[in-house]
């Protein structure tokens, strides 16, 4: 008899606002001048609120599966070793203690586990890009900001005198967290969701992966991109072991701030990446 692999689900949020990002400078791996604004630890709280609600069973499912259902809590997390990455982190785990601290009975508490640190979870490295501001870019290295924007994988700046692409770096880290991940989290075999605090660029990378849509698609369209604290969940069956190619999700969605309809992979690869705004 065949048992069939067990449904998970996985969230994928990227980071509050930055003063890098507020200035339009390009931050990539930089860190510790990279800081949460005002309006970060703002974003950073309101996504706490839906996590709050999400651990202590409180919001709703959302699916065509009973109007009842209950989204499944958070029980693991992961996060890259950036500081804006563990600020968001701290920022949604004092709101979910301050829940906890509101909800004093055990059925309602609301603690956000701590989280695995992973190193390949850190943002897009831009190399000689780095703490520029993007505008200086386009205007003093016009044709290499055209291959990023035209075919993203084909970039290629000099790191340690080498000859570096970005996002081929970043889309092969995004393969790797995710066998981390997934593999860790079947061997664990515990019900609930998997939180994942990471990056715009590699949180796409990974979310592509998901879709199993190629490393082509990168950039490509907002439908797959983070705005900051935007959150994604997909629901993904955990791999045959007989197989060693990754399998695909069987659907996602966008949970904060502004809750989707569930979206089949197939549809989405169906679909593919066309140029668009919409999402």
């Amino acid at each position: 008899m065949t048992t069939q692999p067990k449904l998970r689900r996985y969230l994928i949020a990227r980071h509050g606002e930055t003063n890098y990002n507020k200035e339009r400078r390009v931050q990539g791996t930089v860190d510790e001048p990279c800081t949460l604004t005002l309006d970060g630890i703002t974003q950073a709280k309101s996504l706490g609120d839906y996590i709050a609600k999400r651990i202590s069973g409180k919001v709703q499912d959302g699916d065509d599966k009973g109007d009842n259902d209950i989204a499944p809590p958070i029980t693991q997390a992961w996060c890259s070793p950036l500081t804006r990455c563990k600020q968001t982190y701290a920022a949604i785990s004092e709101v979910c203690s301050a829940h906890t601290n509101t909800n004093c009975e055990s059925s309602t508490r609301s603690t956000l586990p701590n989280p695995t640190i992973h190193s390949n979870l850190h943002e897009i490295e831009l190399a000689t890009w780095q703490n520029r501001l993007r505008q200086d870019i386009i205007n003093e290295e016009p044709d290499n900001w055209k291959v990023f924007k035209e075919t993203p994988k084909l970039l290629t700046l000099m790191k340690d005198g080498k000859e570096f692409r970005p996002v081929v770096d970043c889309w092969e880290r995004g393969l790797e967290c995710w066998h981390t991940i997934r593999s860790q989290t079947a061997a664990r075999d515990e019900d609930g969701a998997i939180f994942i605090m990471a990056h715009g660029a590699i949180g796409q990378c990974m979310l592509l992966q998901a879709l199993g849509l190629s490393i082509d698609n990168y950039g490509k369209s907002r439908r797959y991109s983070f705005d900051n604290c935007e959150c994604i969940e997909i629901e993904w069956p955990d791999d045959n072991n007989d197989n060693e190619e990754m399998s695909c999700s069987v659907r996602w969605r966008r949970v904060h701030p502004d809750p989707g309809e569930w979206k089949s992979t197939l549809s989405s690869q169906k679909m593919g990446c066309g140029l668009s705004s919409s999402r």
